[in-house]
């Protein structure tokens, strides 16, 4: 019998896969900037110089002993003294000399009322978890107005005598929830890493219990997800243009001073008076995707007191604003992407066909034309659907669908069932599901996990608006690639008229005092390792890892290289080479 097989994320256990599959739901749906630089951006990296940390910036900080578990060889030929393993340095953390804003004192003056969490119901976290919050202004420019509380989830250290401080997490979105996160942890990090560290998740300001709000309701995101991702027509397009507008307007409207201040180097200020809070003189970090900007973020503003940082596959950060665009340029960019898309799809598309009984066809050529004709079809005539408020598979939730092979491997034998399904019964109920699931959409039509609620306001504050902004690829380009059309062809985000904070760090310049640690998967879609490597670019003295891997997240993905780098660094205190390559 076929049909959807809900429910991806397994039980919580032991194991990295298994670690890591937890990030389909903490992650999905996830705002690749890469893809968004590819037509509102020029996001070309400077040529900025790598440099090469010695590990030995200051005296003081953690220590380590030896490297554990074997990744390839160091690049420069550098080996341990076994001649096998890689050669690791030692970490020094030096004496932070920076001190608080004027104006800031009283933040910086907090002590967490920890408390046991509130039970989830669902078997996620421990009894043994911490929650507490920490007070920060909305405007760090007017210090004395409103304040928002930062909601926070600690799991303690497993070992209290060997306790290194405190490791903040946060798995990107922008927006998805750091206290999911958190109640994640024991399953997602190392037991090595949780006997040291205190690992702390935390709702971004906007998001969640941190003053979260409606910044998109459930029927703004409905609407959005069904709406035609292929306008025909000047009116259908005039309507998209018009929705996007209302979408941010209405935020603003509902969010206030709040939505106005919830860009990511607000978040990072929020970071140090956290970081302060716990006791700690360094900040140390596990950042993934989007969580990787607030964390280089963190690091441009508070040089001085970055600790353990990990940069795990990293958005593109720079920004050259443009006061003009050619056409040509715009359809470079399309074209560009359009490549990563169709490689993407079409990885699907070959496993569909190896799999046997391909509702789409019996050669990925076929296959790829019977889906775009479908998607056709559905723009005219959509499909039932018995999926709770949401009767009818439009083009815009069959391509919300979709787009979950370009971000989880796992899902493709979801789709591929969900498109037999649809194709061979005329139902479009599981191919709503799996878009459900994509954009964590429950059966009582409420969105989960902070992401596709507050995404907005803070998109707009990170990357302000430029002369490209409101381009598009042309006729041609976009018929020359009807997949990157189908899929990816019009944004459904805009920030027209956006009046909130926008970020000054612009070009990311870290000048680190130890070295940062900046991990990517070969082959990420949704964060390409080239954007992962302009990010360690920017933050010198890093030490950039290349793992020859599949997928979205370096770390508990299932290279025990990656994960033993990791390990060694957070635990030990011990960082790789710069160049290194963990093989498959």
């Amino acid at each position: 019998m076929r049909g959807l097989r809900r429910g991806r994320v397994p039980a919580q256990g032991n194991g990295a896969a298994r670690r890591h599959d937890l990030l389909s739901r903490l992650l999905a749906p996830i705002v690749s900037v890469a893809v968004l630089a590819a037509l509102v951006l020029l996001a070309a990296a400077p040529p900025h110089g790598t440099g090469e940390a010695n590990g030995d910036a200051a005296s003081g900080g953690t220590s380590g002993t030896s490297a554990a578990g074997s990744s390839s060889p160091d690049p420069d030929g550098a080996a341990g003294a076994d001649g096998d393993a890689p050669q690791r340095d030692r970490v020094e953390l030096g004496t932070p000399t920076s001190e608080p804003a004027q104006g800031l004192d009283v933040f910086y003056d907090q002590t967490i009322s920890w408390h046991a969490c509130d039970v989830t119901g669902d078997g996620r976290g421990s009894d043994d978890d911490r929650c507490g919050t920490v007070r920060v202004p909305v405007d760090y420019l007017a210090p004395r107005g409103e304040t928002v509380e930062i909601a926070l989830r600690k799991v303690p250290a497993g070992n209290p005598k060997a306790r290194k401080g405190t490791l903040f997490i946060n798995p990107g979105g922008p927006g998805a929830s750091g206290l999911e996160f958190a109640m994640e942890a024991r399953d997602f990090f190392s037991d090595d890493v949780r006997e040291v560290w205190d690992v702390v998740g935390f709702d971004p300001r906007g998001i969640g219990e941190s003053g979260g709000f409606a910044c998109l309701r459930s029927r703004d995101l409905d609407a959005m997800y069904a709406a035609d991702p292929t306008p025909d027509t000047k009116a259908e397009k005039a309507a998209a243009v018009a929705s996007r507008t209302a979408r941010l307007q209405g935020c603003l409207a509902r969010g206030g001073a709040l939505a106005r201040n919830m860009g990511s180097e607000q978040v990072a200020r929020d970071l140090d008076v956290m970081r302060d809070a716990v006791g700690d003189a360094h900040l140390n970090y596990y950042g993934i995707s989007y969580g990787t900007l607030i964390g280089a973020l963190y690091g441009a503003q508070f040089p001085d007191r970055i600790g353990l940082m990990v940069i795990d596959s990293a958005v593109s950060p720079d920004y050259f604003a443009s006061d003009s665009a050619s056409q040509d340029a715009v359809d470079g960019w399309a074209e560009d992407e359009a490549a990563t898309v169709e490689d993407g799809l079409d990885a699907f598309l070959q496993d569909c066909v190896d799999q046997g009984d391909c509702a789409l066809g019996d050669d990925v050529d076929t296959a790829r034309t019977r889906l775009l004709a479908f998607l056709d079809r559905l723009d005219r005539k959509p499909l039932p659907s018995d999926a709770q408020g949401i009767p009818r598979l439009t083009e815009g939730w069959a391509v919300t669908a979709i787009n979950a092979v370009l971000l989880y491997p796992d899902s493709w034998a979801d789709v591929e069932d969900a498109l037999h399904v649809a194709l061979e019964d005329g139902d479009g109920t599981d191919l709503v599901w799996t878009a459900m699931d994509t954009v964590m959409r429950d059966d009582d039509g409420s969105y989960v996990g902070g992401y596709e609620e507050s995404h907005l306001p803070i998109h707009c504050a990170d990357w302000p608006l430029d002369a490209t902004s409101q381009m598009e690829p042309s006729a041609s380009v976009l018929a020359e690639h009807p997949v990157y059309a189908h899929l990816h062809g019009v944004p459904t985000d805009s920030c027209e008229g956006w009046v909130g904070t926008q970020r000054t760090n612009l070009i990311l310049t870290v000048d680190a005092t130890s070295p940062v640690l900046v991990l990517a998967n070969e082959r990420d879609l949704t964060t390409p390792p080239d954007g992962t490597r302009e990010m360690g670019h920017g933050i010198f003295g890093s030490r950039f890892v290349l793992v020859d891997a599949d997928g979205h997240g370096v770390y508990a993905n299932g290279n025990d290289c990656a994960d033993a780098i990791v390990d060694d660094y957070l635990v030990r205190g011990l960082a790789p080479r710069n160049g290194e390559v963990c093989d498959a």
